[in-house]
This record gives structure tokens, C-alpha cells and sequence, in this order.
């Protein structure tokens, strides 16, 4: 073989060896462009799967939350769960969906602890500050003592918070121009001076119900709960209450029942009506990745 021959197979060699190399920088770069761009979307699922988390835990004790950020291919699904009184474990999903179909997704389970209200401490069917007059013969407490008048409320040490925080938290803000559906959560009227609140429509509701100002209920009311005034309070309506109801008046008027008025002292609804309280307390005690 003579020179020019031996230079043209060695100059295929090297042209083969190069082109062997540059296959494999490239399929090696497409790799690592690949294994970035899923690193990117997997941190990308945990950001969104920490979202839900924050999301829950504000939306506590609402069961499940879900949306998205930036993009709807950009998801967030979380559910929580009451483990035991006052703790609740938030399990959340970040997902990031690809154009080409593929699905990226972290999940991560966080334990919240929430304050507590004590149910212990609302004894009674109904309490007042002022005497309790009942008048004719279709009231109905049950049982039979479970009432207080002339009593000493002290809302703080009931419910855990102040009134102010209660009202800034609550669920629903309403004034009497404004009281309408739904009554749940935590539900604050807030009546202006020198007026009073008066129901004289339907009520169907429950959780914790906190009436700034005079009350008259003269409708029909069906409530499962705890039903705080702060101010005078008369019911004549057709009224079921399942729970508790407290009044705290300044004033010497009496708290007045009369009319179809069925009160029932009821602790299950009243320690249900709590846990609206306790979630606006919330901490997260503890959090992994599954």
C-alpha cells in the first residue's frame, strides 16, 4: 500500500473516530438536557406540592383543596384529615404535566396541630348574665336544669381568643341589612348602636354564631351549635337549637323565651361548633416526603 493510501485510511479512522465522539457528545448532552429538565420539573412538583400544604392548612377544617400556579399544567391537589382532636394530617400532590404527556409528581404529608377550645366549659342549654324569664308553656330546655341566669361570661376564657379575633376570622361577616345564607362556620353579625338584630325569616345553620348587638329571633330557626350574643336576646319564634346558647348583656333587661322554643344542651354540637375556633390556630408540627 503506498503513502497516499495509508494517509487516506488513517484519515477515515480518525474522521470515523471523531464522528463516534461527537454521536456520543451529543446523545450524552440530549441525556443531560433531559435529566436538567426533570430535575427542573421535579423541584417544580415540590414547590407545588409545599403550595397545597400552605393552601390546606390556611383552609383548615375544609377537607381538600386543589388548583394550580402559573400554568393548569402546573397542579396542586391536597387532603387533609382530622387524626385526633386538634391534629390534622395534610397529604399534598404536586404535579407537573409535560407537553408529551408525561406526568412529574412529588407528595408530601405534613401533621398540623390547631388550638383548642374546651366543650367543657359551655355547661348549659343556655346562660345569660341577666335573669331568664320564660313565659307560657311551649318552652322546652332539656334537660330540665340546664340553664344559668345571672351568670359571669367571660368570652376569652370560653372560646380561647377575643372577640376581635374571633370577628377577623370569622367565616362569614354580616351585618342585619346584610344577614343572609350561608350560616356556618364561623358566622359574626355585627349590628350597628341603637339597633336590634331581628330573625324573623328561616335559619337553618350551625358551627358558631356570634351576634354583636340586640337580638330578637321570631322566625323559624334550626340551628346545631353555639349561639353567643352580646347584647339582650328574645326568642318567640319556632326555635330548635342543638348545642348552646349564651347571652351577654350589660344591660338589666331580662333574656325573654317564649313561643315554640326547644333548647337541647348537646355536646357533640357544641365540640363540633369548636373546631371552627381551633383551626384559626395552626402549626405545623411535622412534615416529610413520601
Amino acid at each position: 500500500m503506498n503513502k497516499k493510501g495509508v494517509i487516506l485510511v488513517f484519515t477515515l479512522m480518525v474522521l470515523l473516530i471523531l464522528a463516534i465522539l461527537m454521536v456520543s457528545f451529543f446523545l450524552k448532552s440530549i441525556s443531560e438536557a433531559r435529566l436538567a429538565n426533570r430535575f427542573v420539573n421535579s423541584t417544580r412538583a415540590f414547590w407545588l406540592a409545599e403550595a397545597g400544604i400552605a393552601e390546606a392548612k390556611n383552609r383548615i377544617p375544609v377537607l381538600s383543596s386543589s388548583g394550580y400556579i402559573g400554568e393548569a399544567n402546573y397542579t396542586f391537589n391536597a387532603q387533609s384529615q382530622l387524626i385526633t382532636s386538634g391534629y390534622y394530617s395534610i397529604l399534598s400532590t404536586g404535579t407537573v404535566t409535560l407537553p408529551n404527556g408525561e406526568v412529574i409528581s412529588r407528595q408530601l404529608n405534613a401533621i398540623v396541630k390547631t388550638g383548642q377550645a374546651d366543650p367543657a366549659k359551655f355547661k348549659y342549654a343556655i346562660e345569660t348574665t341577666t335573669t331568664l324569664v320564660i313565659k307560657g308553656r311551649s318552652v322546652d330546655i332539656n334537660p330540665d336544669n340546664s340553664y344559668k341566669q345571672n351568670s359571669a361570661l367571660d368570652f376569652t376564657d370560653l372560646f380561647g381568643y377575643t372577640k376581635t379575633d374571633v370577628k377577623n376570622n370569622a367565616t362569614h361577616l354580616y351585618t342585619p341589612s346584610s344577614f343572609t345564607s350561608p350560616v356556618d362556620g364561623i358566622t359574626w353579625v355585627e349590628v350597628p348602636s341603637g339597633q336590634t338584630f331581628t330573625l324573623s325569616g328561616n335559619l337553618a345553620g350551625g358551627g358558631v354564631l356570634v351576634v354583636s348587638g340586640n337580638t330578637h329571633l321570631s322566625g323559624t330557626v334550626d340551628f346545631n351549635g353555639i349561639i353567643y350574643v352580646i347584647g339582650e336576646l328574645t326568642i318567640t319564634g319556632s326555635v330548635v337549637i342543638n348545642g348552646s346558647v349564651l347571652a351577654e348583656s350589660s344591660a338589666d333587661v331580662d333574656t325573654e323565651l317564649k313561643g315554640n322554643v326547644t333548647l337541647n344542651y348537646n355536646i357533640p354540637q357544641i365540640t363540633d361548633a369548636l373546631t371552627n375556633l381551633g383551626a384559626l390556630e395552626k402549626d405545623i408540627v411535622s412534615w416529610n416526603e413520601i
